[in-house]
């Protein structure tokens, strides 16, 4: 449960001013915890992990995840010391002892009760603990038992008089304590002696001893404030009677110059060395109530407070804070500005001021004061822009000026204004608005709307920039594109307008934005920045900016005084500096949407409008804090039908606790121990969910994980073998820790050993020697059986000699009549020759046909008598040969030859065909063309056709039947 506390600087004379900015504060319920409500004391490992003495038992939180650790009688927890050697020294209610990991890194509890007496195991609570010289000293009301741990000595301490032990604490490496009748006495040489001048603390309740200067200590007390004690003095610190109202339940040094108080009713208040209380935190700014137990400063600056319902965690070093100009309302922020040493933040409510009291470049947050509404600016505020030293802010309502602590109105014609650019040579100014461009212009001492300027365009114009070199004005539309106005030379009026769009290169018509960077304007689109090239009047991809920002979708672009860009994205914020881009995950989330803002106004200020109030970023603190981060492994479980748990964080061997895994603890488990879950964190508490993790399974993976903010992985099926799991850790400056390991063996099964294996080996062995001995038997056998039948075969040879000579008879009768049938073969190839010869003969007659009519169309031309008789003759002879069927019949016998009789075949299935129908058969058969058929016959191909119908007709075939298929599958006798 995460905000923002406010701090206050409350010196005596101003008590009731307060610093403007929010430091971040998480708060942590028992609901959350899962534990008591009170935490009585806190403390910090050597790893990092936090522990609290709760009501419920000994609870800590590694970063990720909360534990508790009760007592064996259950009972309230309200003291605890951590021993350099990893014990957790713990008291509670007639219980005393320590928590150490057993061999699996699991706290236990261990119990020293034991060692006390029998008639003084019955003390009641333990109110706090200290570990001095390898000794342990737990204060309860009656008593203080001494113990040596290690080597089992206990001792007690009564208090004088019969009365009662109130406090106990070390201080310059003394052991002091307080009881009814002496007001304060240190330990010496196993007695309690009364510290000169301590009468002053007569009937006064001390909380602690805090070092403070030289031999100086700083007492804290309940009712009465605090004094210094000083070479047996104490007397009142006089800078510090305000505190005096004050009941202090619990102080503590976070710093050297710096302490915290933790009171009953007032929450927490942190005073300088002067007595000054230069912070305060309390329900009002935060805390979930002001009762506070205990607190205590952990190694990253965190300061933790345990209440009296549940954890806080204030990181009040933090370099982000957050400036509310209305703590008790939830308001987004979408512009600031500083003027006149002023901070100005517009706000969804108003525009708001504060006057900054602290150095002119230092750390605005740390400015005393009060945010005020600037009278008449109620409503919505888009903007803040000096130009000419006069402060202009666009509103819902207009344009207005700021102009001391008043808003004074300008204009209200045509709606709100989004933002100002000043005109060059002039004293104008330009305005962005709702309906399109306004000037401003400066006359009689005062700024006025020109009402004589032409503005082209009535379109809601928020982002705008001036390119002063072409007198052009360039502006983006939300969901249109992006327009070019070009303007007057003396920028009196608007002289064209062109919309710009996807048929000029841009990627899309939405989400387009215009940003001016080192005088040069650039266009953030939804695929990346593109710049506008007039030459070609299209926008393209900028090669300056495509190597940073790739396909990113910008929607806000601002450069800073040492050259590094700060940008918004959707959800996200970062800067380019150096050409290297960082994201600041802080930060994912709380811009508001579309409406990013983000004012570098110097490396100790840069601020960010939010959902919520305005975010102050420290980048100089930022860089320079060095987080050390640690990568642990928290938990590792064996994941069955019941999980079973592996390891639970803490490394020992041989009774003592490791920074990392010894040889001696690493496990060895069964095969079907074979899936894993781990968990881990880091030592980092501000921003934990922000946190990075990569691992790596060696002896399984060969590369790291992708980085994730996911704090767990899962392994399943692993095979027997050696692993060892790694993960690591990186903060969101990009640090990244040293590898955190963890290893286990997982054994094979019976069937996987180096036994069973060489079992294999000598069932294998075995089984070759019994395999070639019944080879070689094999072999007797087949050469006694070769012998035999060598013997059969001899016998049978003889008898194959004797038929082979009657065969040979045979065969050469047979090869007569293969000699025969050859014979028959080649005289069918020549009368296949003959056939085609033929062919050609007859194809040669069809050529006379065409010299006769050659021969008769050139005797019509002749005019003599004489000339005209001898061609006669020749035509005559010509006839006669075409009249000649010798041709034909020498065809079809050579025809019949070549296809086994078909003609006389087909002629004997049906006597009724014509000799032409036979031709027209044997030339389908031939597969000729018609075109050849009809050349062949001395008709046209019409003719051809006609005499394949007919020839269907006589042949009786059915629509279906092909008639070449047909002719092809006559065979004798069909």
């Amino acid at each position: 449960m995460t905000g923002f506390l406010l701090l206050f600087l409350l010196p005596p004379d101003a008590r009731g001013q307060q610093v403007i900015g929010l430091p971040q504060v998480t708060n942590f319920p028992h609901e959350l915890t899962r534990a008591g409500t009170q935490n009585w004391k806190i403390g910090q490992d050597r790893f990092g992990v936090m522990y609290f003495a709760n009501n419920s038992g000994l609870l800590s939180f590694n970063s990720k995840e909360w534990k508790l650790f009760r007592l064996p009688n259950k009972t309230v927890l309200r003291s605890l010391a951590i021993a350099d050697d990893g014990r957790i020294y713990t008291g509670g209610q007639d219980a005393i002892g320590y928590f150490f990991p057993n061999e699996r890194g699991v706290l236990e509890y261990f119990s020293l009760t034991g060692l006390l007496e029998e008639s003084d195991r019955s003390f009641g609570d333990v109110w706090n603990i200290v570990i001095h010289d390898s000794t342990v000293f737990f204060r309860t009301t009656t008593k203080i038992f001494e113990i040596r741990p290690y080597s089992g000595v206990a001792h007690t301490h009564l208090a004088a008089n019969g009365s009662s032990w109130t406090f106990m604490g070390l201080a310059q490496g003394r052991l002091y304590a307080q009881n009814g009748s002496q007001p304060l006495v240190v330990l010496a040489e196993n007695s309690w002696m009364a510290v000169p001048g301590a009468q002053t603390l007569k009937d006064l309740f001390l909380i602690n001893m805090l070092p403070y200067q030289g031999d100086t200590l700083l007492l804290a007390t309940l009712h009465n404030g605090l004094f210094l004690m000083t070479a047996g003095q104490i007397e009142p610190m006089e800078e510090a009677t305000a505190l005096k109202k004050e009941r202090i339940y619990t102080a503590r040094e976070i710093s050297p110059d710096l302490y915290a108080l933790g009171t009953v009713s007032n929450g927490i208040l942190l005073i300088n060395r002067a007595g000054q209380v230069v912070r305060h935190f309390s329900t009002h700014n935060g805390l979930e109530n002001n009762n506070i137990r205990s607190i205590f400063a952990d190694r990253q600056g965190n300061l933790w407070a345990g209440l009296d319902e549940g954890v806080a965690m204030i990181d009040y070093l933090s370099p982000i804070s957050k400036l509310s100009p209305a703590p008790k309302s939830r308001m987004a922020t979408y512009t600031s500005l500083v003027h006149e040493n002023k901070l100005y933040v517009g706000t969804s409510d108003g525009l708001y001021f504060a006057p900054l009291t602290g150095p002119v470049h230092g750390d605005i947050s740390q400015s005393k004061g009060n945010f005020s509404l600037v009278p008449y600016s109620m409503g919505q505020v888009w903007s803040l822009q000096t130009i000419e030293n006069r402060l202009f802010m666009g509103h819902h309502e207009g344009s207005f000026l700021v102009e001391g602590n008043k808003a004074r109105f300008l204009s209200r014609r045509g709606g709100g204004s989004w933002l100002f650019r000043q005109l060059p040579g002039t004293s104008k100014i330009l305005a962005g608005g709702y309906t399109g461009l306004q000037s401003l212009g400066y006359k009689n001492g005062s700024f006025s709307v020109d009402n004589a300027f032409r503005n082209l365009l009535g379109e809601t114009l928020r982002f705008v920039e001036i390119d002063y070199s072409t007198h052009t004005v360039w502006a983006s539309h939300p969901y249109r594109g992006i327009y070019k106005i070009t303007m007057a030379p003396d920028y009196s009026s608007a002289v064209a307008v062109k919309l710009y769009t996807t048929a000029n290169g841009l990627p899309g018509n939405n989400n387009n934005f215009v940003f001016t960077l080192n005088g040069e304007q650039v266009f953030a689109t939804e695929k990346g920045i593109y710049k506008f090239v007039p030459s070609a009047d299209r926008f393209v991809p900028s090669e300056a900016y495509a190597g940073i920002f790739g396909h990113l979708s910008i929607h806000f672009m601002r450069r800073d005084d040492k050259g590094r860009i700060w940008f918004a994205t959707p959800g996200r914020m970062g800067v380019v500096e150096d050409d290297k881009l960082r994201y600041f995950p802080e930060f994912d989330g709380q811009l508001v949407g579309a409406f990013e803002n983000i004012y570098p106004y110097n490396d100790q200020n840069i601020l960010i409008g939010s959902n919520n109030g305005l975010i102050h970023f420290n980048y100089h603190q930022y860089k320079q804090r060095d987080n050390n981060i640690i990568a642990r492994i928290g938990k590792v479980t064996i994941t069955r039908k019941q999980d079973s748990l592996l390891f639970g964080g803490y490394f020992t061997q041989d009774n003592k606790m490791l920074d990392s895994q010894g040889n001696k603890s690493i496990a060895v488990l069964q095969p079907y121990m074979n899936a894993f879950h781990f968990e881990f964190h880091s030592n980092l508490f501000s921003h934990a969910d922000k946190i990075m993790y990569s691992h790596k399974m060696v002896g399984l993976d060969n590369e790291w994980s992708s980085w994730t903010d996911k704090s767990s992985t899962d392994y399943t099926n692993l095979p027997h073998g050696e692993y060892r799991f790694e993960v690591m850790a990186r903060d969101n400056l990009g640090n990244i820790s040293a590898p955190a390991s963890y290893s286990f063996i997982i054994t094979p099964f019976w069937y996987q050993t180096r036994l069973a294996y060489s079992l294999y080996a000598i069932l294998l062995i075995s089984g070759a020697t019994g395999m070639f001995r019944l080879h070689n038997r094999r072999l007797k056998h087949q050469r006694l059986k070769f012998e035999k039948e060598e013997a059969q075969l001899k016998y049978l040879h003889e008898l194959e000699l004797e038929r082979n000579e009657r065969e040979l008879e045979r065969n050469e009768r047979e090869i007569i009549k293969l000699k025969n049938d050859h014979l028959e073969t080649e005289v069918r190839y020549k009368n296949k020759e003959l056939a085609s010869t033929t062919m050609h003969l007859y194809k040669r007659g069809r050529l006379l046909t065409k010299i006769k009519e050659e021969l008769s169309w050139a005797t019509e031309r002749l005019a003599g008598k004489e000339e005209k008789k001898d061609f006669v003759k020749l035509l005559k002879l010509i006839s006669a040969e075409e009249k000649s069927d010798n041709d034909w019949e020498q065809f079809s016998i050579h025809f019949d030859e070549v296809h086994n009789s078909f003609l006389q075949n087909l002629k004997a299935a049906y006597p009724d065909l014509t000799p032409t129908d036979m031709k027209i058969c044997a030339y389908i058969k031939m597969n000729l063309s018609s075109k050849e058929m009809a050349q062949l016959l001395s008709i046209t191909i019409k003719g051809v056709e006609i005499a394949r119908y007919r020839l269907r007709k006589k042949l009786q075939l059915t629509p279906d039947v092909n008639l070449a298929d047909f002719i092809a599958g006559v065979r004798p006798n069909q």
